[in-house]
C-alpha cells in the first residue's frame, strides 16, 4: 500500500510540474537600419511589471530573448523596446572626445526608457516574433 502512495505522489508531482505556465514566453526577432540587417545591437524589453528581458543581435540583426536563463523569452504583457550599441568582449568601444556621448547608430530616444518609440506586446498562443527597422 505504500508503494503505491509514493507512486501515486510522485505521478502527482509530475503532472503538476508539467502543468504550471513558464513566467516568460520565447520572443524572437530582427533589427535592421534603413532595411539593412543591424548586428551587434542590445534589444531590451520592458514590461510594465516584471522583469526586463534582453538579447544581442547577430550578423543577421536576429535576436533571441532571455529574462532568467538563456532563451527563456520575456515576461507577457506590453512591452517598451529599447536599442543600443553593443561590445562584445575583446572589441572596446570607440573612445569619445571630452564629454562626448559614445557614438551610435540609433537616436538617443531609442535607448530611452520613457521616449522609446518601439512597443511590443508578447502574448501566450502568438509567435512573438518581432522586426524593429530603423530609419535614422
Amino acid at each position: 500500500m505504500r508503494r503505491w502512495l509514493a507512486v501515486g505522489g510522485v505521478l502527482t508531482a509530475v503532472v503538476w510540474a508539467g502543468c504550471s505556465q513558464s513566467p516568460t514566453l520565447k520572443v524572437t526577432g530582427t533589427v535592421t537600419i534603413k532595411g539593412e540587417p543591424a548586428e551587434n545591437v542590445q534589444v531590451t524589453f520592458l514590461p510594465k511589471e516584471g522583469r526586463p528581458a534582453a538579447g544581442v543581435t547577430d550578423a543577421q540583426g536576429r535576436f533571441e530573448l532571455s529574462t532568467f536563463k538563456p532563451g527563456d523569452g520575456a515576461m507577457p504583457g506590453e512591452q517598451t523596446v529599447t536599442l543600443g550599441e553593443y561590445y562584445p568582449p575583446g572589441k572596446p568601444p570607440p573612445m569619445p572626445r571630452g564629454n562626448e556621448p559614445l557614438p551610435s547608430r540609433f537616436p538617443p530616444n531609442y535607448s530611452d526608457t520613457v521616449s522609446s518609440p518601439l512597443k511590443a506586446t508578447v502574448e501566450r498562443g502568438q509567435k512573438n516574433d518581432f522586426q524593429f527597422d530603423v530609419k535614422k
